[in-house]
C-alpha cells in the first residue's frame, strides 16, 4: 500500500518501515501553483538525508535510517499527525500578511506555532486547545512537538550558519512510532526552510515570487550540505 502527496510518495516497506520517494513537482499557495522542476526531488531527498542524518546523531529523534540515491528515504514508519509546526526567528511570508511589520525583521524570541494541514482552508493556525478539543493530539503531544520544534530548530540554524546561511523559519512534521514516541517526519529541505545568505533567497521563496530559477539555489544548498557532512 502506497500514500501519494504534492511532492512525495510514501511506500509501505513493511516491518515497521517505509520508503519515501521525492517526486519533481513543486507547489505553492496550497497547491494553486504547480510546476514540475528537473533534479528536484532528488535534491530535496539528498538534503533531507544529510540534515536528518546530522539531526540524529545530534540526538532527535527522526524517521530517517537511509538514504537511497538518487531520491529515496528509507525511514521508520510514523502514524503523523495532520499538523505543520513552524518555528520562527524572523518575520516573513503568513506572518507578515497575519499580523504586519517587515520582512526579516527579527523577533524577540523564536515563536513555535501549529497549522492544521488543509488546503482548502489554507492551513488555519491552531492553538493547543484547539488540536486537543479536535482529539488531533493531547495536551502532553502538543507540549512535546513543541518543544522538539524549538530543540530542532536551534540545531538547523546552527547548522546551516557552518555554510553561511541565515535560517529565518522553517516547518516541521511529526509523527508516533511503534513504541509511542514523537518522531520527527518529512522532510528538511528548501520546501521547508527559509534561507537567506547576503540579501540573497535560497529557498521556495524563489519559486512563490517568481524570482527566476529555484533549482539553482536548491543545488547550491545541497553543495553546502555536502560540505558540511564531508
Amino acid at each position: 500500500m502506497s500514500y501519494e502527496g504534492k511532492t512525495k510518495i510514501v511506500e509501505d516497506a513493511g516491518e515497521g518501515l517505509v520508503l519515501i520517494h521525492f517526486k519533481d513537482d513543486i507547489t505553492a499557495g496550497d497547491g494553486e501553483k504547480h510546476d514540475v522542476m528537473e533534479q528536484k526531488g532528488a535534491m530535496c531527498a539528498e538534503i533531507t538525508a544529510r540534515v536528518m542524518g546530522w539531526l540524529n546523531k545530534k540526538g532527535v529523534p527522526t524517521h530517517f535510517i537511509e538514504f537511497i540515491p538518487p531520491r529515496t528515504l528509507k525511514a521508520k514508519k510514523l502514524k503523523m499527525f495532520p499538523l505543520e509546526v513552524v518555528v520562527r526567528y524572523k518575520k516573513a511570508g503568513s506572518f507578515i500578511r497575519r499580523y504586519g511589520g517587515k520582512e526579516g525583521e527579527e523577533l524577540s524570541f523564536p515563536l513555535v506555532e501549529f497549522f492544521i494541514k488543509d488546503d482548502e482552508r489554507h492551513d488555519p493556525m491552531v492553538c493547543t486547545d484547539h488540536i486537543v478539543l479536535m482529539d488531533i493530539a493531547t495536551r502532553e503531544q502538543v507540549e512535546r512537538m513543541a518543544e522538539l520544534a524549538a530543540d530542532i530548530a536551534m540545531k538547523l540554524k546552527e547548522y546551516f550558519e557552518m555554510a553561511g546561511y541565515d535560517l529565518w523559519d522553517m516547518k516541521f512534521e511529526f509523527g508516533v512510532d511503534e513504541n509511542g514516541e514523537i518522531v520527527l517526519g518529512d522532510e528538511i529541505s528548501p520546501d521547508t526552510l527559509r534561507l537567506r545568505k547576503s540579501g540573497e533567497i535560497f529557498d521556495k521563496d524563489v519559486y512563490r515570487k517568481d524570482l527566476g530559477d529555484p533549482m539553482e539555489k536548491y543545488r547550491e544548498v545541497l553543495k553546502a550540505c555536502r560540505s558540511i557532512s564531508s
